[in-house]
Parts: structure tokens; sequence; C-alpha cells
């Protein structure tokens, strides 16, 4: 199946109608291969057949959406950067405020959220708040429960998988004393408005299929909602290439700081 460019035009623009997606600013090659892979997942012919299929009513769009999302992740994903989390950067933003307001954008089912929760219950325990955000509703729906099968909590400590998880058959749940500090909500990156005044902004290998134009503005946006002296942090096979030039700073190779006028202690070096 080789869609022409007539097909895909009308399928951008029953997506954006139905989901208020924006496929224009995802890579064209990656995206038109994992659409069609769908297209044939549904036993359809053609994309106008799957065109005609996400206008027929919004749950077949939410479906679609669903599939769009790059869940992949797990608990203490990379752990020598939470490492780092842990012994330098919130002792860092901490020194700027005694409550930390926390983003997991682009969260999927809540691993990287539920980490930051753990490692804050252990080590930092206060009224700090963590909001996911994602466009998949059914991964917001595990991120709630807090569920998680066996290859998502193989990299916790023993320390932390004793105190937070419970096994429930080959699943694990997280404990409720971590929801005190979490939240969940639908949001497109891509489209919605951000919050502002954040201490730290956690969205890592969410970026994949975007193009370079909309990482630069979804990183720009991201500088804008933290406050002064909040951190990025991003995935460890991502970086952002005009750093610099939209004002970051950073010291710790994956953290970039938005800094405070007048305050030396970060420089660039990674």
């Amino acid at each position: 199946m080789l869609p022409n460019q007539q097909q895909w035009d009308a399928f951008h623009a029953a997506v954006k109608k139905q989901a208020g997606l924006d496929l224009g600013l995802y890579k064209a090659n990656q995206m038109q291969r994992r659409i069609i892979g769908m297209v044939e997942a549904q036993g359809m012919k053609s994309l106008d057949e799957f065109t005609a299929w996400i206008l027929g009513n919004r749950s077949n769009a939410a479906a679609f959406l669903d599939k769009m999302a790059i869940n992949v992740s797990e608990l203490f994903r990379n752990p020598e950067k939470w490492v780092q989390m842990r012994t330098q950067v919130i002792p860092e933003l901490l020194q700027g405020s005694s409550k930390l307001r926390c983003w997991s954008a682009g969260c999927s089912y809540g691993a990287e959220a539920h980490t930051l929760a753990m490692i804050l219950d252990a080590h930092f325990s206060g009224s700090h708040t963590i909001v996911g955000s994602d466009i998949d509703q059914a991964a917001l729906g595990q991120a709630r429960e807090g569920r998680f099968g066996a290859t998502d909590v193989k990299g916790v400590p023993k320390e932390f998988r004793d105190k937070y998880l419970l096994q429930s058959g080959n699943d694990y749940v997280a404990r409720p004393e971590l929801k005190r500090y979490l939240t969940f909500k639908t949001q497109n990156l891509l489209a919605d408005r951000f919050d502002s005044g954040f201490d730290l902004i956690m969205c890592r290998n969410v970026v994949i299929y975007f193009t370079d134009e909309a990482k630069d503005q979804l990183y720009r946006r991201f500088y804008d909602s933290l406050r002064p002296g909040g951190v990025l942090f991003v995935g460890s096979t991502e970086r952002i290439n005009a750093s610099g030039e939209i004002g970051y700073e950073t010291s710790i190779p994956f953290f970039y700081r938005k800094p405070i006028k007048g305050d030396k202690q970060w420089r660039n070096a990674s």
C-alpha cells in the first residue's frame, strides 16, 4: 500500500479535525510507516478507508491517538541519571523552593512520575506535586492506577521496591502513599497550553517522531514554563541543539537549567 500525497493530505486533515493532532509536526517517513502498519493491522485496504474510519466517530480517533503514543518506559530508567537527580538536581532545586512543582510531560503510563515520587518521598518528603500529562487515555488510566509489569520494575533498587511496590499477580502496584504527590491529565504537547512556574519538567524519549522545528518549539515552551532556576530533564539519547540560544544552561548532561539572573552556579559543559 503506497498512499499518494493527496491521500496523506486528506488523512492529516481528518486527524486534525477529529483529534486535534497536527501530523505535520511529525517526521514524515517514520510517521507514515507507523500509520501504514496500523492500517494493515486493521485489515483495511487503503489509507482512504482508514481516514473514513477515523472520521466515523471520536472514539476511533482516540484509539488512533493511543496507537500513535510512544509508550516505552520503565521505573528508574537510566539509573545513573536518577542518582544525579537525587544527589545533585533536587537538592539544588530545594534551595529555591521547599515545595517542588514538577511535570512529567508525555508521561505515558507514569513510570517516571512514580520514580520521582519514590525519590521525593524517601529522601525529600514534603508537599511536592507531580503532574503527569499524556495524549494516550489508556496509558493515563494505567498511570492513575500505578500498575507496572515485571519488566517495568527490573531496575528499581530493592529498598524502593520493598517500600513502594506491592506485587499483584504478575504485576506490581504502587503503594497509596505515592498518590499524594501524583495527578494525571490529558494533554497534547503539540497543541495545548502549558502551565508555568515548574521547578522540574521531565520530557524523556517523547520527541523521537517530532520534526526538528516541533522539537525546538517544544523546548522553548518548556523554558517559558520553568521558573528561574528550574530544570528540564530529557532522555539519554536526546540533546537540545539550540539550548544556549534558547537560554538554557547545563553542567550535567541531559539536565537543562533556566538560569537565575546573576547566578553563575551552572555553566555550559555538555
